[in-house]
This record gives C-alpha cells, structure tokens and sequence, in this order.
C-alpha cells in the first residue's frame, strides 16, 4: 500500500471479519499518515506492518512480495492470500466466512490453492471522496462475460515450497521439497466451485486470468473497487503502474473499469458483522484520530491534483477538527485517569 490511508482500516476489518488470523502489509515511500495508522494497529495485534521503500524506477510489487515472505506469518501460514486494499473478497456459502470457502481443517487438502474470480466496480457515478465503507458506495459491476471478470487473485498453502510469489498466483513450486517434507502434496488447482483448472502448472509463469468456461461468481468472488470515486481515481493519472512501471491509468482504463451495468449488492451481506468489528476497531487508541488526518491527507491530495488549495475545500478543515477533537479528547481522558482522588 501506498498513500491508501482512508481504506486501511475497513480492508482490515473485512479480512479479519471473514476469518484471516494474520494481515500482513508492506507500504512503501507514503507522504500521508497511513504508516502511522498501520504501527497503531500492529501495537493492538491486528496487522503486521512492514516497512518498505522503494529506489525510483524499481517494480514495486514484486519488491514489496519479496519483502512480505520473509515475515514469519506469511512463512508460516496455512492459506495465504495476497490481494491490494481495493479488493475485497465475498463468500455466498454459509455464513461467507472463510471456512466456509475451503477446508481450514483437513489436514492434507485434495487441492493446493485456489483461484478466485474479480467482479470489477466502477464509480457507481460517484465523482466525489467520502468518508464511508467502499464496500457501500459502489455497487455497479461488470458481468460474468466481461474479459476484467477473467482476472482471478488466489488463496494458496504451502507457501514455502513456491520459488515466488505473484500478485494473482504463485509459481515455482517445488514438489520434490514438497514431498520430503509433507508427503505428496495435492497439486491441482480449483475454482472455487471446485473445478478442476486443466492448464495450471505451478513451475510456469504465474495464472492471471481464468479460462472463461471456469469463470464463476456463484460460490465467491474478489469485489475489485479498481476506481473508488473519480477524485480518487484522477490521483492515479500519470502515476506509473506498481507492477510494469507502465504508463497505464489513462482514459481507456478509466472507461473500461467504470462501464459495469449488473447492480450487485453481494457485500452488503455482511454489513451487520462487518458494523460491530469496524466499530470496535475505531475505538482502539488513536485509530480514529490516524484515521482522519489520512483522509485529511487524501483530500489534500486531490485538491492539489485539481490546481487548487487543501484549505479551501471544508472537508480538509473537518477531517483536521476531527483530529483535533480526538486527540483532546484522548489527552482529557488520560488526565482524568491519572488525577489523584479528593480525599474529602
């Protein structure tokens, strides 16, 4: 992550909601307060967060992967997931948590990973930045047939025995090693209806899209928010993509993503688990308080993006008195904690 301040806590919340033991997040070279809000987080045993700058014209996402696994929870994981902070995944089995999705308990699963289908959102016409659960806002989506619902991002095991990592599904995985040390591994890849893929190979390069007689919504799907609102959207023009360095958040793109017609309303499923947890969260010492100056630090951004001054739109100064009032509201609640109590 990068600069993602106001989604962090509810992608952290989703993931945890769903059933993650572990969130492991690497960011790199960020001008906002989100570093600030993920040490925060991490200090009450809800992230790992993990530093990670990165020197001008190097790949950023295999940099930042490469850093994540060496950290024991990603080493030592049972399932891992890798996926960015605008995507969320949904469940439609049972009760759509993650064991409701594969197996946690079986201790030699039939299959190695599996990969799961995006279902991209567009703007839902949403031109601008508000302070409340993506997962709410957008609700326009692409359809099953469109080519973006091809793009999968993966839940996988074994992670060790993988020469590396990628953004949609490892590779490089080494059955001999796997073998000595687990026994024979179960080393086919499903859908998540179970469905055998017939050409994945885990020693060729990484599978990114789904062959399209395999491409379903119906058991789970990745919500991919790839635009959020169009102010948030234009902070990526002209930024160079974190995988190639290429130049690809241009006018197509912005179309592309945001032509979805099919109204889908999967997320809100959760909304009464997902309220308790966020609210929970907030709560915690000087989350809110991080969490308001990352959006004041977001709408500082696109003002400046629009040639104008953070100061002259009022939603900069609310997310600064938010702040403000948080923070003195903390500093009242320690003195009252630690005043001495009147002995008459």
């Amino acid at each position: 992550m990068r600069n993602e301040g106001p989604f962090i806590v509810e992608w952290l919340c989703w993931y945890r909601m769903l059933g993650f033991t572990d969130v492991v997040v690497v960011t790199n070279n960020c001008t906002d307060h989100s570093p600030a809000l993920l040490d925060a987080l991490q200090a009450q045993g809800l992230v790992h967060h993990i530093r990670h700058d990165i020197e001008p014209g190097q790949r950023i996402t295999r940099a930042k992967l490469n850093a994540a696994v060496g950290h024991k929870a990603v080493r030592r994981c049972d399932w891992l997931m890798i996926c960015d902070v605008d995507e969320f995944l949904v469940i439609h089995r049972g009760e759509g948590l993650i064991g409701d999705l594969i197996d946690l308990t079986a201790p030699e699963p039939p299959y190695l990973g599996m990969s799961i289908n995006w279902r991209v959102f567009g703007t839902s016409g949403r031109k601008v930045f508000e302070d409340r659960p993506v997962h709410r806002q957008f609700t326009y989506a692409h359809d099953d047939e469109h080519r973006s619902s091809r793009f999968v991002k993966s839940i996988f095991r074994l992670v060790k025995f993988f020469g590396h990592l990628g953004e949609h599904t490892p590779r490089g995985f080494n059955y001999d090693k796997a073998a000595q040390k687990r026994g024979k591994p179960g080393g086919i890849w499903v859908n998540p209806a179970g469905e055998k893929l017939p050409h994945w190979a885990p020693l060729d390069t990484h599978l990114t899209l789904m062959p399209q007689a395999l491409v379903s919504h119906e058991v789970a799907q990745i919500n991919h928010y790839m635009l959020r609102s169009v102010e948030t959207y234009r902070l990526k023009r002209g930024t160079k993509s974190p995988v190639a360095l290429g130049d690809r958040y241009r006018a197509q793109y912005f179309r592309n993503a945001d032509a979805g017609r099919s109204v889908d309303l999967s997320a809100f499923r959760y909304s009464a688990r997902f309220d308790a947890l966020h609210e929970q969260v907030m709560a915690l010492p000087d989350v809110a308080r991080l969490h308001a100056l990352c959006c004041a630090d977001h709408v500082k951004a696109i003002a400046e993006r629009a040639g104008g001054k953070a100061e002259d739109d009022p939603r900069y100064g609310a997310f600064l008195a938010q702040a403000e009032g948080l923070a003195a509201a903390t500093s009242d609640g320690e003195a009252a904690e630690t005043q001495t109590p009147s002995r008459d």
